[in-house]
C-alpha cells in the first residue's frame, strides 16, 4: 500500500466523520426546531443594560435613543457607558441623554494598556457598580428594537442564568448591498442557524456580546472574569461555558422582538480580522466544552476534506461537495424563517460558498496563532515579559 493510498484513506475517514457529525446534528435540529416552545416569564426584574465603548461617539446617540424608547418600564432600568479612554466626545453625547433622560451613568475606564484585555476590565468595573438584577450588554454600533429589553428579560423563567440573543447587519436594500456586506450578513445567518439548532437540543455552544444577558448572581457565582481574564476576547462565550459547567441553564431567544442590528462590516480586512478573532476561541472550547470542539473539528474535516479530496479524485471530491451544498440547503430551508433570511438572500448561497471555503480556513489559521487586533491590542503570547507584568 502507497503512501497515496493510506493518506486517501485516512482523508475519507476524517471526511465522513464530519459528514456524520453534520448530518445527525441536522435532523435533531430539525426535531428541536419542529417542537421548540419557549417558556416565557411576565416577572419585572431590574435590568442593567451595560455598553463598553472606546471612540463611538458617532453611533451611541443612536443606540441611547433605542435605549430611551424601550417599552420597558423606566424605573426598572439603567444604562451604564465604561468608556474605555475614548479620546472623542463620547461624554458629550452622555451628557445630552442624560438631560433628555435617560437613566445613563457614565464610568471612564483608564489603564488599558496594562491589561491584557481592556473589555474585560471595562465590563468588571461597569458590572460591579451595576444595581441591575440581570446584566444585559450590546455594543456602541448596535441598533435596538424598542422590545429589546423586555423580550430579552421575558425568557429569565427561575431556573434560567443566561439568555443568549441574536444580532444580524443593518443592510436597507439587499439588491444593493456589496458582496462584502452580502456575505457578512448570510454567513452570520447560516453560522447561527446551527448555534441556535444546538440550543434547541439544550446545547449551548455560542453566544455574542452585542446581545446576551445574564444574572449578576450567576456572573459572580463562576468568578466573573477572573479565570478568563488572559484572553483578550471571549467575554461572551467563554463565559457561557463557565457557566454552562458550573450547571447554569442558558436558553436562546428566538422572539424576533429581541434581534438585533449591528452596522455592517467596513472592509475586508476588518471582517479578517473580526473572524480571525472568533475563531481564536476554538482552541480554548477543547478545555470549555470538548463536545463543541469536536464538532468544530469534524465540520472542518468536511469543509477541508472535501477541497483536499479533489487533489485525488475530482468526481469523489464534486461528489462531495454536492452532498454538502444539499445538506446545508435542507438545513436553511426549516431553519431560515427563525432567523430572517429571505429566498432572495438563498440566492446569495454560491456566491458565499466559494467565499466561505478559502475564508474559513483562512481565518481559522490566523485565528489559531492569535494573528488579529481586537481595540487596538494584540493577544497574548507567550514570552512577552511586558504581558507577564500585566498578568
Amino acid at each position: 500500500m502507497t503512501i497515496k493510498t493510506i493518506l486517501f484513506y485516512i482523508l475519507c475517514l476524517m471526511v465522513s466523520t464530519g459528514f456524520v457529525t453534520y448530518i445527525s446534528f441536522c435532523i435533531r435540529f430539525w426535531f428541536g426546531y419542529k417542537t421548540l416552545k419557549p417558556k416565557i416569564s411576565f416577572k419585572k426584574r431590574t435590568v442593567s443594560v451595560i455598553i463598553v465603548a472606546r471612540n463611538e461617539a458617532g453611533n451611541l446617540a443612536d443606540l441611547f435613543l433605542c435605549l430611551l424608547n424601550q417599552d420597558y418600564s423606566k424605573n426598572l432600568y439603567e444604562v451604564i457607558l465604561a468608556d474605555d479612554d475614548s479620546s472623542d466626545d463620547t461624554n458629550k453625547v452622555v451628557e445630552k441623554f442624560v438631560s433628555a433622560g435617560l437613566n445613563l451613568r457614565y464610568i471612564k475606564v483608564l489603564g488599558r494598556e496594562n491589561v491584557i484585555s481592556p473589555k474585560k476590565q471595562a465590563l468588571e468595573k461597569a458590572i460591579s457598580m451595576a444595581e441591575g438584577e440581570i446584566i444585559l450588554t450590546t455594543d456602541a454600533d448596535c441598533i435596538l428594537p424598542v422590545t429589546w429589553i423586555s423580550s430579552m428579560i421575558s425568557l429569565f423563567t427561575d431556573d434560567v442564568s443566561m439568555v443568549a440573543g441574536y444580532s444580524r447587519t443593518l443592510i436597507p436594500n439587499w439588491d444593493r448591498a456589496s458582496i462584502l456586506h452580502k456575505y457578512e450578513h448570510l454567513d452570520f445567518a447560516l453560522t447561527y442557524m446551527v448555534m441556535a439548532g444546538g440550543y434547541t437540543l439544550g446545547k449551548s455552544w455560542a453566544c455574542i456580546g452585542q446581545n446576551l444577558a445574564y444574572t449578576r448572581s450567576a456572573y459572580m457565582d463562576v468568578g466573573g472574569f477572573a479565570s478568563i481574564r488572559h484572553l483578550i476576547s471571549g467575554d461572551d462565550v467563554n463565559l457561557m461555558q463557565l457557566m454552562r459547567r458550573k450547571g447554569h441553564k442558558i436558553v436562546f431567544n428566538f422572539l424576533p422582538s429581541s434581534f438585533v442590528f449591528t452596522r455592517a462590516i467596513l472592509s475586508w480586512q476588518k471582517l479578517i480580522n473580526q473572524r480571525s478573532r472568533w475563531a481564536s476561541n476554538m482552541k480554548y472550547q477543547l478545555k470549555f466544552n470538548a463536545e463543541f470542539f469536536f464538532i468544530l473539528l469534524s465540520m472542518a474535516f468536511m469543509y477541508w476534506g472535501g477541497m483536499v479530496m479533489l487533489f485525488f479524485s475530482i468526481k469523489l471530491g464534486l461528489i462531495i461537495l454536492a452532498f454538502r451544498i444539499l445538506i446545508e440547503n435542507i438545513m436553511a430551508s426549516y431553519a431560515r424563517g427563525s432567523f430572517g433570511v429571505t429566498a432572495k438572500m438563498m440566492r446569495f448561497y454560491p456566491i458565499w460558498l466559494v467565499i466561505q471555503t478559502f475564508f474559513l480556513v483562512f481565518t481559522m489559521v490566523l485565528g489559531q496563532f492569535n494573528l488579529f487586533v481586537w481595540h487596538g491590542k494584540k493577544p497574548y503570547k507567550k514570552g512577552n515579559n511586558d504581558a507577564n507584568s500585566n498578568l
